[in-house]
């Protein structure tokens, strides 16, 4: 099982650093080629799809030539850590390949619960009655008059009502599994 896992990880490694400019030139010119480090080639676009990823998740960036030649200076950095890195077999070393297979299983488990979060949503339905009893119920913890707060305690029932049926969804998915469990070996015996 662990060879499996750590197959799957050398292939989901592989096809992340292709997915970040290690491509090869074979399907474009050297004209497309942006940056060359060693063996690793940035074409030029891969290289403005980086630039747009960080220039959304940092909305007050403006993209001027200095940025650009710092962005690239960084993806130089970058690449020449990563080869380092390489050269060394960091990449295979036990610590490593558990971080990996870390982030990689908390990615898979979040983008599932978006996704089960987003079928969840269309199917919870908060009444009117429902937003007016937890009014009622809460008047003096939320302080302002109902139709201040009437948007907030949707979202509030909403979250909660979708808790519960992550919850239940949970469950199922438990109750459906074949789990054994040696408590022996945790105590020692």
């Amino acid at each position: 099982m662990g060879n499996y896992r750590q197959k799957l990880i050398a292939a989901a490694l592989t096809t992340f650093a292709i997915f970040l400019g290690c491509g090869s030139d074979s399907s474009s010119g050297k004209k497309d080629i942006l940056i060359q480090i060693n063996n690793s080639k940035i074409l030029l676009e891969e290289f403005n799809d980086l630039i747009k990823i960080d220039a959304y998740t940092d909305p007050e960036m403006e993209l001027t030539d200095e940025t650009r030649d710092q962005f690239i200076e960084y993806i130089i950095r970058k690449e020449l850590m990563i080869q380092e890195a390489a050269r060394l077999k960091l990449d295979s070393k036990n610590d490593f390949i558990r971080t990996i297979e870390k982030y990689w299983e908390a990615t898979l488990i979040r983008n599932l619960l978006d996704l089960k979060s987003a079928e969840l949503k269309k199917k919870v339905l908060i009444t009117e009655d429902e937003i007016k009893a937890y009014y009622v119920k809460n008047k003096d913890e939320l302080g302002h008059p109902f139709e201040e707060v009437k948007d907030r305690i949707r979202s509030i029932l909403e979250s909660k009502k979708m808790e519960s049926e992550l919850e239940v969804w949970t469950l199922s998915l438990k109750e459906s599994a074949d789990i054994t469990v040696n408590k022996a070996l945790i105590n020692g015996k």
